[in-house]
C-alpha cells in the first residue's frame, strides 16, 4: 500500500478545479522525465455539475528516495496547469469554428447517434451544400434519432445555424439542441400547430424536476423563409434565440439550466453519457420522413459574464 494511500486525487479538495480524477497512465520522456496522464472532470463553479464529461489532464510526477510515485510537490492532487515537458512543440490543428457542408461526407467533429445506416438519417448530396436531416423517431427515442452533433468543448461557447423546413402537422419538428441523452436536452426548434400556424419554441426534458418536460410559450413565425437559431451558454446558463431571414435576433426566454447537461444531474445508478452535444435533429411522428435543411453549423468557445447576443 502506497504510504500516502492515493497517489492522485480530488477526493477532498472541492476547491480545485480539476475532479474525478482516476483511470491512469504513465509515460517517461526521453529525457527521463515522468508524467501521468488521467481522466477528470472539471465541474461548473458552485454546481458541481460536469457538463464537458470525461477529460483528459497531466501531471508532472517523481519517483521519491523511498521509491513510491509522487506528484512534483507531494500534495497529491490534479492541477489544470502544470510545467510542460522538455519537448519540442507539436501544434494540432484546431478545429474550424463553421462548417457550410460542403463536402459528401460528414466531418470528423460531428456524430450522430446508434445507427449504422446514417442514409436513412441524413444526407449531404441530396441538396449539396446543405446537411438534410430526414424527420424520424422523438429526441427521447433510444432507436432511430435524426440527429447530427458536435461535442461541447468549453463552459461558455456559442452555436448557430440557418434552417429551411416547413411543417404541416405537430407531429414534424426540427431545431437546434443541447443534448446529454434521450432524457436530458434543451431543444429549440419549429413546429406547426392547426390554430397558430407555423411556430417556434423550446422543449426541455429535466431530471431533478417533478415536471420533466417544459414548454416555452410558442411564437408564431411565417413560412417559406429560412430560420436562423442560435444558442448562447455562459457555465450554467443557456439561453436560445432565433431570427428570420432579414430580420433582428428576438431572445427567447431564459435563462435555462445548462448543468443538467451532466452526469450529476440524475438519480444515482442512472445510466449516462459522457459530456454534452450541441448539434441539430428533425422528427416527423407521421411517419413521412418530412426534412429539414441546414445551410451552416458554427460554434465558436467565448469569455462569457457578459450580456448574451451582444452584436459581433
Amino acid at each position: 500500500m502506497h504510504p500516502d494511500v492515493h497517489i492522485l486525487t480530488a477526493r477532498n479538495r472541492p476547491d480545485i478545479e480539476l475532479q474525478r480524477s482516476g483511470h491512469a497512465d504513465l509515460v517517461e520522456t526521453p529525457q527521463g522525465e515522468t508524467y501521468m496522464v488521467h481522466l477528470c472532470g472539471r465541474p461548473i463553479p458552485n454546481r458541481g455539475r460536469c457538463t464537458l464529461g470525461r477529460e483528459t489532464a497531466i501531471q508532472p510526477m517523481v519517483w521519491s528516495a523511498d521509491g513510491w510515485l509522487r506528484t512534483v510537490d507531494g500534495a497529491g492532487v490534479p492541477y489544470s496547469e502544470v510545467a510542460a515537458p522538455a519537448l519540442p512543440d507539436h501544434v494540432f490543428p484546431g478545429s474550424p469554428e463553421r462548417e457550410d457542408f460542403d463536402s459528401a461526407s460528414l466531418p470528423l467533429n460531428f456524430q450522430w447517434l446508434r445507427s449504422p445506416w446514417p442514409e436513412e438519417l441524413f444526407s449531404l448530396t441530396e441538396r449539396p451544400g446543405y446537411l438534410r436531416l430526414y424527420g424520424r423517431e422523438t429526441l427521447g427515442s433510444l432507436f432511430r434519432q435524426s440527429l447530427v452533433a458536435r461535442r461541447q468543448k468549453s463552459h461558455c461557447f456559442s452555436a448557430e445555424t440557418v434552417m429551411e423546413f416547413e411543417p404541416d402537422c405537430f407531429q414534424q419538428m426540427a431545431g437546434l439542441v443541447c443534448y446529454y441523452n434521450s432524457s436530458k436536452f434543451h431543444y429549440l426548434y419549429v413546429s406547426h400547430d392547426a390554430e397558430l400556424g407555423k411556430h417556434i419554441r423550446i422543449m426541455s426534458c429535466l431530471p431533478d424536476q417533478l415536471q420533466s418536460d417544459a414548454f416555452s410559450a410558442p411564437v408564431g413565425i411565417p413560412t417559406g423563409a429560412p430560420v436562423h437559431l442560435r444558442v448562447e451558454v455562459d457555465f450554467e446558463r443557456l439561453y436560445f434565440a432565433y431570427r428570420i431571414e432579414g430580420r433582428q435576433w428576438s431572445r427567447l426566454p431564459g435563462p435555462l439550466d445548462a448543468s443538467i447537461l451532466s452526469d450529476e444531474a440524475a438519480p444515482p445508478g442512472t445510466p449516462n453519457f459522457t459530456g454534452a452535444f450541441i448539434g441539430v435533429c428533425c422528427q416527423d411522428l407521421a411517419g413521412t420522413c418530412r426534412p429539414a435543411d441546414f445551410d451552416h453549423f458554427v460554434y465558436r468557445e467565448r469569455n462569457y459574464r457578459a450580456e448574451p447576443f451582444a452584436e459581433e
